[in-house]
């Protein structure tokens, strides 16, 4: 999700349609306080709600853990982590690279 100011909406309104055109969607603020969501009209907006859409575009931005999505369906995790599972989301995000990496220097200790 970006974040962009109402001013420099005005001064450059092709970032909104940069953002859309990617399918991001812009939160839009005035005086750093939040008053818009520009979001790019697709088929999961239709299905999901725009709240719960919004929720899992956030999780998958990084933007909201797994358990504020769970809240925002009003559901238990694993429930929620089924139905992104469903949706085809990743739960977790892991290098695993980095994580042998980790996992050798520990062991040279």
């Amino acid at each position: 999700m970006q974040t962009v100011g109402i001013k420099a909406l005005q001064s450059n309104p092709g970032v909104l349609s940069k953002a859309l055109d990617s399918g991001d969607y812009l939160l839009i603020t005035r005086h750093g306080k939040p008053i818009g969501i520009a979001a790019a009209f697709d088929d999961g907006l239709l299905d999901l709600g725009f709240r719960k859409w919004i929720a899992v575009r956030s999780f998958q931005a990084g933007d909201l853990s797994l358990g504020q999505v769970a809240q925002v369906f009003d559901k238990p995790r694993e429930e929620t982590m089924g139905l992104l599972s469903e949706l085809g989301i990743a739960i977790a995000d892991y290098d695993l690279a980095e994580d042998l990496e980790t996992l050798e220097l520990l062991g040279s200790h």
